[in-house]
């Protein structure tokens, strides 16, 4: 049992982290589950509006005593019964708390999936951020590696006489400087994972490689954020008509049925025991001073405000978009150039070492060539992953979920 337990650990330690299982992750965290206890209870609310068009029942009782009867009065007078309460007509107000409570409904179902695809965007560029960052790492270990077995040649050359104090000096200073970038990107990707691992509540040790598909004729959908900012508005309208039933009348139906019981009743031969009323009421506001119109006028202006925001955030997606699409194709130029770049700083550098250790060039020229070895490494590397990231953020703004895309 201790060393199945053994391989589990270790099993669990060297096991990787894919990307696709952080966004499923990253969808079920704190912020997701706030957003969907939202949507179930924009729904409850459409539910409870939607039962007020049914007929309401109640059941009463009450009981009376009275000490000092006159001469039709009972001393003691119990009753009880059911009343049927039915609204045949409200001036429209239900039908638009109705309507009213459904456009919210859909906004903040809307708001849920929007969340949810923005959510898979954010860890998206996250970890290929942090896998730049732990390759980063890498080249300026292997530039330190480098420059320290330099300096170690270096100083056997100084001891025999055949190098200068400033280039023994000016070599230090470069391994010192390395190390420095070191701890400081150590730094940078330890704070990059302790913030995807609150994103998605996971533990991330190996990164798993990964990728985002290319687009191929994908067809535009409409945002979630707009459709929420269209309902949203579309509830406040709703909510501004129902304003205007204020001033219609409200006419009612209600049927009582009633059983009587009297105790020491003078007049109990007149009594009834049970009796059935049926009452057709209307009731209508004649004098409100303007305030459901005013009201209504509120509820409008802030209608408009985001009809508003609404166009706003439209311009915003359709320029987002066309950004989207230039992204992909200036990032494939950025990667041609920096491939280019990578195999000619790798000829260089290759060349110009061997050429210092021949000491037919200066120290100078050789790390000029180490460190333009080391950021086109960095810098292909980041190209690569960012036209990743390219393609998810156009997969984004057509209005897709990135998740669906990654391998």
């Amino acid at each position: 049992m201790r060393i199945l337990y053994f391989l589990m650990a270790a099993c669990a330690l060297n096991a990787q982290t894919s990307l696709p299982s952080l966004i499923d992750s990253a969808q079920k965290n704190g912020r997701i589950e706030s957003y969907a206890h939202q949507s179930s209870a924009a729904k409850l609310g459409y539910d409870a509006a939607k039962y007020s068009y049914f007929p309401r029942i109640d059941g009463f009782g009450n009981a009376s005593f009275v000490d000092h009867t006159g001469g039709f009065d009972a001393k003691q007078t119990y009753s009880a019964g059911f009343r049927g309460e039915f609204i045949v007509y409200d001036g429209s107000r239900r039908e638009n708390l109705l309507d009213q409570n459904k456009a919210l409904e859909n906004a903040a179902q809307h708001t849920l999936y929007g969340a949810k695809k923005e959510l898979s965007l954010d860890v998206i560029q996250r970890y290929f951020e942090l896998q730049n960052t732990r390759d980063e790492i890498k080249t300026y270990r292997t530039m330190s590696e480098q420059l320290e077995g330099q300096l170690e040649r270096l100083e056997m050359f100084k001891r025999a006489g055949l190098a200068s104090e400033d280039a023994l000096m000016r070599l230090r200073s470069e391994v010192s400087n390395a190390r420095y970038g070191i701890e400081d990107l150590e730094y940078r990707a330890e704070r990059q994972k302790r913030e995807l691992e609150t994103i998605t509540n996971q533990t991330i040790t190996e990164l798993e490689s990964s990728e985002v598909l290319p687009p191929q004729e994908v067809q535009m959908q409409e945002l979630d954020k707009l459709n929420a900012l269209k309902y949203t508005r579309d509830a406040k309208v709703h909510e501004a008509k129902q304003k205007d039933a204020s001033n219609l009348p409200t006419i009612k139906l209600e049927d009582q049925y009633s059983f009587y019981d009297y105790k020491n009743d003078p007049i109990a031969q007149m009594r009834v025991d049970t009796q059935n009323k049926v009452i057709a009421s209307l009731s209508m506001n004649l004098v409100d001073f303007s305030a459901a119109s005013t009201a209504k006028q509120a509820l409008m202006a802030q209608a408009q405000a985001q009809s508003s925001e609404l166009a706003y955030a439209a311009k915003e997606v359709e320029h987002n978009r066309l950004l989207a699409g230039r992204y992909i194709e200036r990032t494939r130029i950025l990667i041609d150039s920096s491939e280019k770049t990578y195999d000619a700083a790798t000829k260089t550098f290759d060349a110009v070492k061997k050429k210092y250790e021949a000491r037919i060039v200066d120290y100078v020229t050789y790390l000029d060539a180490l460190h333009t070895l080391t950021d086109a490494t960095n810098q292909l590397s980041r190209a690569k992953r960012t036209l990743y990231y390219a393609y998810a953020a156009y997969y984004f703004y057509a209005g897709l979920d990135p998740k669906e895309f990654v391998r």
